[in-house]
């Protein structure tokens, strides 16, 4: 008995506390939703000037190897890509007047 009690108290002091496991989300997923992305990308974008600032050099390696990181390398390179093919139909827009 004493022993069903403390398992039970000690799963719902690990569900009280346990936090949501962030995944790391592809290139072609960001691409898909830069509206996500823009906003993962401007956390990001707060984060490098906070935190991340702060980290040593080793820290901040590592950290680039976390969901986290992943999804700011990802979110930065989808909203890059869109940016540069706005770019690109700008210019194909423009050369076709001529």
């Amino acid at each position: 008995m004493k022993l069903s009690l403390v398992v039970a108290t000690l799963l719902l002091l690990a569900a009280c506390g346990a936090k949501t496991v962030e995944q790391a989300k592809s290139l072609a997923y960001y691409a898909e939703y830069l509206a996500e992305a823009d906003v993962v990308y401007a956390k990001c974008e707060a984060m490098v000037q906070h935190e991340l600032s702060t980290m040593s050099p080793s820290q901040r390696l590592a950290w680039f190897e976390t969901a986290t990181g992943i999804n700011c390398k990802n979110a930065s390179q989808a909203r890059s890509d869109e940016n540069y093919k706005a770019y690109q139909k700008k210019m194909q827009d423009a050369a076709g007047k001529y």
